[in-house]
């Protein structure tokens, strides 16, 4: 029995957030708040809100209330993002979703009862084609466009704002003064990321505002809304946060902050500048990214591995410390249509980056974070929460040597695992040939790899099943 102690405990960072993209996929207001109990558990104390994108608009704007009678819905569809159809002749957009202001009221006091802030996101001048099909005149083209359900449309429709038309800025003022209501914390994000020009170098309005303001090119013109933005947020007493393009074609003011998805370049670029920032490395704190093998995971793109994550240091070299704000997770979710798998994204990655932002560099020590993480799934399972295991399976590394041969190497998250591998189509067990390391060499004839990890003679992770045509097709892509 211990008759007193003293626990010395602090974060390292001031902000530590998750991001959660409800516009691809319209999650509940009670599954919003099932996240925020999720992460308060591992001392996140930001909740980033991706309220609008070209995919949906969820936030009910009472003086626009086309944004959520049209904005909100789509036509559904069901498969892999981006090969979807566009509506068919009478098909109604049935698909999506909003928050009442009442709704956002009551999750900012439920984030708030639980100590944490949230920072909504209305993106724009991009990443506007719900609010464009709301209201058509605010693009460029001026053309009826639909919410898009998931097509292939980056480029052949205008989903950004035209920065040239009066009625852009009005509306604006209209939606981030709402917002600025509902939102009792510091920052409003405005997004200003993946701004398309093209419509912008054709339009007419655009023209004509760039020669009164003596704009030389649409770089310019971007920063010209990003500022006029940056007013209208200052003016309802928010400070703005956006996308690393926020910088883009200009100086921008040092109480603007900047949330930087590019990795050390991006930050020491944010912060050399003079802006506070965030700091969201895409390939380490991206969780829409594989976490495992492709063949393994349900389709998404890219990787993101826990390992990767947890090494990595949000404070590169040669940075101005003060100015870094603390890092966030993000996921989006075009690949994510239920709460169910938004968890399983989620987690344990997102116990990776806690523990960054929490405890010092020099407390990092991955085989201690393994243990804990596995005692942490044992309460995630207690809570029905749902996660992936994806750091107990085998997963390929595939290049191609100096003459041109395949290259193939097993690899495992867990240092102690044990790797066991087939390749004449059996299914491999402890009992199977063991990795221990090194190029595998194919006999003539070999179609396909497979894969299973064990720990003390017992199975650890998934078989593992991909073919060297896969493979091939991965280095080809890498390459391409």
């Amino acid at each position: 029995m211990i008759p007193a102690v003293k626990i010395t405990d602090y974060p390292r960072f001031g902000y530590r957030g998750l991001m959660l993209d409800v516009s691809r996929h319209f999650f509940t207001k009670e599954e919003v708040k099932r996240y925020i109990d999720q992460m308060v558990q591992y001392k996140y104390n930001v909740f980033h809100w991706h309220l609008t994108d070209d995919h949906g608009w969820r936030l009910e704007i009472k003086s626009m209330p086309r944004l959520t009678q049209t904005g909100a819905w789509r036509v559904p569809r069901t498969g892999p993002w981006g090969s979807f159809s566009g509506s068919e002749p009478g098909e109604k957009p049935a698909y999506g979703g909003y928050y009442t202001q009442n709704d956002i009221r009551e999750v900012v006091q439920y984030a708030a009862d639980r100590f944490v802030r949230i920072v909504p996101e209305i993106d724009v001048p991009a990443h506007s084609l719900a609010l464009i099909a709301s209201y058509p005149h605010l693009s460029c083209t001026g053309q009826q466009y639909e919410v898009s359900p998931g097509t292939d449309f980056y480029r052949k429709e205008d989903n950004a704002l035209c920065p040239g038309n009066d009625s852009s800025y009005i509306v604006m003022e209209k939606i981030l003064g709402e917002a600025a209501v509902l939102f009792p914390g510091e920052y409003l994000h405005i997004g200003g990321d993946e701004a398309y020009k093209g419509f912008w170098e054709k339009c007419g309005k655009c023209k004509v505002l760039m020669e009164k303001e003596h704009l030389p090119n649409s770089i310019a013109l971007q920063s010209y809304f990003i500022k006029r933005m940056a007013r209208i947020v200052a003016s309802k007493g928010k400070k703005m946060i956006g996308w690393d393009e926020i910088l883009e074609g200009g100086s921008l003011s040092s109480d603007i902050a900047v949330m930087s998805r590019y990795g050390a370049a991006g930050t020491r670029d944010a912060t050399g500048r003079g802006h506070a920032t965030v700091v969201t490395p895409w390939g380490y704190a991206y969780w829409d990214l594989y976490q495992g093998d492709p063949a393994l995971e349900p389709l998404t793109y890219g990787k993101g591995r826990l390992r990767a994550t947890y090494h990595y240091d949000i404070l590169p070299d040669s940075v101005d410390k003060e100015k870094v704000m603390g890092g966030q997770g993000c996921l989006w979710t075009e690949f994510v249509p239920t709460f169910r798998h938004a968890e399983y994204m989620t987690w344990p990655r997102s116990f990776a980056l806690s523990e960054i932002l929490w405890s010092q560099k020099d407390r990092k020590n991955w085989s201690d974070f393994v243990g804990r993480t596995e005692m942490h799934l044992k309460r995630l399972d207690y809570q029905s929460v749902n996660y992936a295991k994806s750091l107990y399976d085998p997963y390929v590394e595939a290049s191609r040597g100096k003459l041109e041969e395949l290259q193939v190497t097993l690899k495992c998250e867990l240092d102690d695992a044990e790797i066991y591998y087939t390749l004449d189509e059996t299914h491999p067990d402890h009992f199977s040939t063991r990795y221990t390391g090194g190029y595998l060499k194919f006999p003539k004839g070999v179609a396909r790899i497979k894969a299973v990890t064990y720990r003390k003679g017992k199975p650890l992770g998934r078989i593992l099943n991909v073919t060297l045509k896969e493979l091939e097709k991965r280095i080809a892509n890498q390459e391409g």
